[in-house]
């Protein structure tokens, strides 16, 4: 290859360089005290923030547990245990905890709650109607006893459900020690 010609292949690179890196995305500004992102590859946060309840409130999301799991269907099913700080004081409580979950290979993968179930009335069901919000919540920042006393009403669970094998899971232990102020002391048993 000849000198002319090696300095074009150099200078066609470069340019093609430069094109790449132009067209790449620039990296967001996280606040100083943000977690790593302990998600898995593929989950998109600001998606999560968006089905976090409550709906329009702005706030930091922070997404404590994760887990996939799937049956013999197949059917997927990815679970994240968020806790939201709407940061300031709020009527309900300026932090609200939640269960969110999505199929991921459905036409339409978006994160939701969970369904509402609520019992029938009297004299079919209990004398006070069962409603699971699976969200919930709080008026003092939360610690470990908090979350943890919370779980079963926000249905979530550390444990494997009879019928599905774990695919994923995990504790996001930087973003739960920044979001509540202590370590998990809870996870996974890995089957």
């Amino acid at each position: 290859m000849s000198r002319r010609s090696l300095a074009l292949v150099v200078g066609a690179v470069g340019v093609l360089a430069a094109v790449v890196a132009a067209a790449a995305p620039v990296p967001v500004d996280r606040p100083k005290d943000a977690a790593p992102n302990e998600l898995p590859r593929g989950w998109d946060l600001a998606e999560i923030e968006e089905a976090a309840p409550p709906y329009g409130a702005g706030g930091r999301v922070s997404v404590l547990a994760w887990k996939v799991v799937e049956d013999d269907r197949p059917l997927r099913v990815e679970t994240c245990l968020v806790l939201k700080d709407l940061g300031g004081e709020a009527e309900n409580g300026r932090w609200c905890l939640a269960h969110l979950y999505r199929h991921p290979l459905d036409k339409d993968p978006a994160w939701r709650l969970p369904p509402v179930w609520v019992s029938p009335p009297a004299p079919l069901g209990p004398d006070k109607p069962v409603v699971v919000d699976h969200f919930k919540r709080l008026k003092a920042k939360p610690g470990n006893k908090d979350v943890y006393d919370a779980l079963g009403d926000v249905q979530w669970r550390f444990e494997l459900e009879k019928g599905w094998k774990l695919v994923g899971c995990g504790v996001c232990e930087k973003t739960w020690e920044a979001a509540t102020g202590e370590k998990p002391t809870r996870f996974f048993e890995r089957p």
